[in-house]
């Protein structure tokens, strides 16, 4: 089903990792730009986000409106507003609003570009395409009002192509997992972007999110999914004992913790009992197309996947 949605932390031990939103929010425009980048605000921005379509309806000025306070002196208004900003396609800028002229500098990051187009209504309103072939968020004024925007690379994926790519993935899973049989009461989600994660389950919700990552092919989506199955079958039918269990199986401490929200770096999330047990079940149910990256990639042999798919027998229909 196609939804977009932010997926919410696994709670307790079970926790599987933290969401981001969909894409790159789109700021309002604000009355103090152009302004220096704040590094603080941008450090958390995948390199490849994508953009939602959404868009921002504001209005942005850079003067104050005018004052009739007795001794104030009176500052006029800026004269163009900005009714909305936003990416309508990659590598593009469009801002659209009221008071320009044909003969308005644009400018990009403080930089004078030449719009792609400029169209002034006798009105007053107007619309402003500009090319923007550097990805990430950008500054963009018309004259001096100014607001922001997050601009796709020109070759970027679009979210409606990765978004095809894991609807195609979801019935190539279901010829390993029947998992609408085998776990009817979940269901599976197209979330945004979400850098380094590809996928989240809530168990609350009974919800598997898949994150609309780009550069993936349809297999890495098909492998995903499984392995988010993976930690639906820990969730449904491992208890402790079991957990206890598999964790002599595959040569974990006894009190290894199961999972840990800390386990960022891949080193360590390949050393999870949690992560390493959704990768084995993937690998079971693509009957070995798909080894474990986990444990430095210690494959496990025949008997003892023998021994992990007794620990869950329900979970093979």
């Amino acid at each position: 089903m196609r939804r977009v949605r932010r997926a919410a932390l696994l709670g307790a031990s079970l926790a599987l990792a933290a969401c981001a939103g969909d894409g790159r929010e789109l700021r309002p425009p604000t009355a103090d730009l152009p302004v220096t980048e704040d590094p603080a605000e941008v450090a958390d921005t995948p390199a490849g986000a994508d953009v939602p379509s959404d868009t921002v309806r504001s209005t942005a000025t850079t003067t104050a409106p005018a004052t009739t306070a007795p001794g104030a002196t009176t500052v006029p208004a800026a004269r163009i507003e900005i009714e909305l900003l936003h990416s309508p396609a990659n590598a593009t800028a469009e801002m659209i609003g009221t008071g320009a002229t044909a003969t308005d500098v644009v400018t990009v990051d403080g930089e004078r570009r030449e719009p792609l187009s400029l169209a002034v209504e006798p009105s007053g309103s107007f619309v402003m395409q500009v090319r923007i072939d550097e990805e990430g968020a950008h500054t963009v004024c018309v004259a001096d009002t100014c607001g922001r925007v997050y601009t796709l690379a020109p070759d970027a994926e679009s979210p409606e192509e990765v978004i095809a790519k894991i609807e195609e993935a979801q019935p190539l899973a279901q010829g390993y997992l029947d998992y609408p049989t085998v776990f009817p009461d979940w269901t599976v989600e197209i979330g945004g972007v979400l850098s380094g994660t590809g996928g989240t389950i809530d168990a609350a919700s009974k919800t598997v999110t898949i994150y609309r990552n780009r550069g993936r092919e349809v297999d890495d989506f098909v492998r995903t999914l499984l392995h988010e199955f993976g930690h639906v079958a820990d969730v449904e039918l491992l208890d402790d004992a079991a957990r206890d269990r598999y964790r002599a199986l595959r040569g974990f401490a006894p009190d290894t913790p199961w999972l840990s929200e800390q386990s960022h770096r891949i080193e360590d999330w390949g050393r999870q009992p949690g992560e390493d047990f959704a990768e084995v079940m993937t690998m079971i149910w693509s009957d070995g197309r798909w080894t474990p990256r986990t444990l430095e990639g210690t494959p496990p042999g025949d008997a003892e996947l023998a021994e992990v798919a007794a620990l869950v027998p329900s979970a093979f229909g």
